[in-house]
């Protein structure tokens, strides 16, 4: 059975937003005063789908760019911004200074007239309402985003496997220079000393020869241990 695979949220979001303006395009071609009498009954429909979705988009918008900004660096290791981190950071404030514009006077047009008395500032009453909302996705997004990895030591461990796998080569071709290894010139086995990493040049035709050269080889790297000196104490 095949595995169906679902869009991600990115992807709904913006199949959400395209559907916002949607509506008011269908809305603005037929909502004149020659239009049949239907046209009036739907157009409401057609503000509350518009409506809809834009709340969908604004909440679950605000959820997915607080989290992504978690995962993204707002600078590159040698210190310029990384655009992609800019622009996203810029858009959720955004959205938040939209909403606290655009639905507070819808919220003092349906606050309950008993609610509207006990209310010194309205208007600050109102935008604090619409915002709140707003703000908690924010905060519990960002929240569950830091373990994406906010800093660049997310970046260290990716930086230590590429210097770890550039490292292998060079560890290679070290073994090859010192370990000794058989190389075929002109048909016949040679043997390499263990020290040609050093500077030794000798090649011998076999293993017996090479190791009795490599005991006496002048490149052969010499351990020079601690000696002890007594110090005689004036007594």
């Amino acid at each position: 059975m095949k595995k169906i695979r679902l869009p991600n949220f990115g992807t709904v979001l913006l199949g959400g937003a395209a559907l916002v303006n949607l509506a008011r395009w269908v809305g603005i071609y037929t909502f004149t005063n020659n239009a049949p009498a239907w046209v009036a009954l739907v157009i409401p429909w057609l503000d509350a789908v518009s409506g809809l979705f834009t709340g969908l988009v604004i909440a679950g918008g605000l959820a997915f760019i607080s989290h992504r900004l978690g995962a993204l660096q707002p600078f590159t290791p040698k210190g310029k911004p990384v655009m992609r981190f800019w622009m996203t950071a810029v858009g959720g404030f955004s959205i938040l200074v939209m909403s606290a514009f655009l639905l507070p006077p819808y919220v003092r047009m349906t606050m309950p007239e008993a609610l509207r008395v006990e209310i010194a500032d309205l208007k600050v009453w109102s935008v604090m309402a619409v915002l709140v909302g707003d703000l908690i996705v924010v905060a519990i997004a960002g929240a569950d985003s830091k373990a994406a990895g906010f800093t660049r030591s997310a970046d260290e461990p990716k930086q230590s496997e590429s210097l770890s796998g550039a490292s292998k080569p060079a560890s290679k071709g070290s073994a090859k220079g010192s370990g000794g290894s058989k190389k075929k010139a002109a048909g016949a086995a040679v043997y390499v000393c263990p020290h040609a990493g050093a500077g030794c040049e000798v090649t011998k035709s076999t293993q017996e020869a090479i190791n009795a050269h490599s005991g006496r080889c002048k490149f052969k790297p010499t351990i020079s241990m601690p000696v002890d000196v007594d110090q005689e104490v004036n007594k």
